[in-house]
């Protein structure tokens, strides 16, 4: 029989669960329309898969030392909601996880075809729907995947606003071209879903007027509603050198941290607290 404190601590492991997904109203919107046409199975297929491609977003990011507070759905799919402060390396990572393992289920379904024909009644609307999530990731919009990678390799030799600026040029001249399809398509056959693509794309790549879709702000809020509860100190000892946007990756929401930097020799040349850190990036 469980005790009181058990009892409590599964309580709370189901409600952080459920607070990790936000659910837009405009999300069960779609659902609705999948109820009108009867194709409700299809549907939870692909919201399956995109929780999944989040999900393995979430798991290297966090392997990695990067917080994510929630994954977020609405009407124009889903995001994964933390910080953005990455180094190109775990950057590259972390944006090719999701890809991967849409790519990885794509293969399990066409082997299992191969070896178990009769499993194609079961696994077709599986596979649709990763090959549809992992097309559109593919289109070179940000924030889709591929707009990501793109952003991740101009940062190298750009400051981050610029390589943002340059990758989000592209994702209109792509979006101007996808357009001007759609209106040629108008001289042979009307095609709705270029229509509908294309107002997605426009929705993704304008509505992200910050730079991105993680959003540090929340988790300074955050902290600040639990730090009337007791917040534990830590202290992060790391090279004198180290970038600033690195050290994002340490904080979480139940530590006060402390940035110790020090020489080869471990010899403290300098220390930061983490409201330093937020002051010195702009973001208190």
């Amino acid at each position: 029989m469980l005790k009181n404190g058990e009892i409590i601590r599964k309580f709370h492991k189901i409600k952080s669960l459920f607070a990790f997904f936000k659910i837009d109203i405009s999300f069960l919107i779609t659902f609705i329309i999948a109820c009108f046409i009867e194709e409700v199975f299809i549907y939870v297929c692909f919201v399956v898969s995109l929780i999944l491609h989040e999900l393995c977003h979430y798991a290297v990011a966090k392997k990695h030392g990067y917080m994510a507070s929630r994954i977020h759905l609405t009407f124009f799919g889903a995001s994964l909601e933390g910080l953005d402060d990455f180094t190109l390396s775990d950057e590259i990572k972390i944006v090719l996880a999701g890809p991967l393992f849409n790519f990885s289920v794509i293969i399990l379904c066409y082997l299992s075809f191969w070896f178990y024909p009769e499993s194609y009644n079961y696994l077709n609307e599986i596979l649709l729907a990763n090959i549809g999530i992992l097309l559109f990731n593919f289109l070179p919009i940000y924030p889709l995947d591929l707009g990501r990678l793109i952003l991740a390799i101009l940062t190298k030799k750009h400051i981050r606003k610029s390589a943002l600026k340059k990758t989000k040029t592209l994702g209109i001249i792509f979006l101007a071209l996808l357009f001007i399809v759609f209106l040629v398509s108008f001289f042979y056959e009307y095609n709705f879903s270029l229509g509908f693509v294309c107002v997605n794309l426009a929705v993704l790549l304008f509505r992200e007027t910050g730079g991105t879709s993680f959003k540090r702000e929340m988790f300074i809020k955050r902290k600040l509603k639990l730090i009337s509860k007791g917040l534990l100190e830590r202290n992060i000892y790391i090279k004198n050198e180290t970038p600033l946007y690195s050290l994002f990756k340490f904080i979480d929401d139940y530590h006060f941290v402390n940035f110790m930097f020090v020489d080869k020799n471990f010899e403290l040349i300098n220390m930061m607290t983490e409201k330093e850190l937020y002051q010195k990036t702009g973001y208190c």
